[in-house]
């Protein structure tokens, strides 16, 4: 199927939201893994929303509470949290695929782009796929308030995802490297 922007996606019979759906999505892709896809590729999704998880790394916490013009110790708290921090990112109309261009915000004086480890979840919490993806950030603007946050991260184009879906069988290993 090609889009008015000349994309293409997978036949008329791959269906994103059955994979997410499916008790065994590694065995149900291999049915539409024969051909080969030409051109732009789509995001691999097509109704689940993205969410991110935040502050995972000392780093990150270190340059938020940096940053951060007010109450810099929520970041502080949220690292050693026993729950993370999970944040909506996009829905998928305002997910951009497979070289094409992420959007930056012009009210925004610092902005970052911030490269992804990317998991598919099934509605079981079970995480079967992995990709890539970029969830840019408006950082003057999260630095300001970190109230300010879903005006930092979502906006169309803010997010990135692919060029594909690695579908798994066994979860990739902890202390194996990207």
């Amino acid at each position: 199927m090609e889009t008015s922007s000349g994309a293409r996606s997978f036949s008329d019979a791959f269906d994103w939201d059955a994979l997410f759906r499916a008790d065994a999505p590694e065995g149900w892709t291999t049915q539409f893994t024969n051909g080969e896809a030409s051109g732009e590729l789509l995001p691999p999704i097509v109704s689940q929303e993205v969410w991110a998880a935040g502050v995972t790394y000392k780093r990150s916490r270190e340059a938020r509470m940096e940053e951060s013009e007010k109450e810099a110790d929520v970041y502080d708290r949220v690292y050693d949290a026993e729950r993370p921090e999970l944040f909506f990112k996009s829905t998928p109309h305002r997910v951009v695929g497979d070289a094409q261009a992420v959007v930056i915000r012009s009210d925004s004086s610092w902005n970052v782009p911030e490269a992804e480890l990317a998991l598919a979840v099934d509605r079981n919490g079970r995480i079967f796929g992995y990709s890539i993806g970029n969830d840019m950030s408006s950082r003057s603007i999260e630095g300001e308030n970190p109230l300010y946050l879903p005006q930092a991260k979502i906006y169309d184009g803010s997010c990135a995802l692919g060029p594909c879906l690695y579908v798994a069988e066994t979860p990739l290993p902890e202390d194996g490297s990207i």
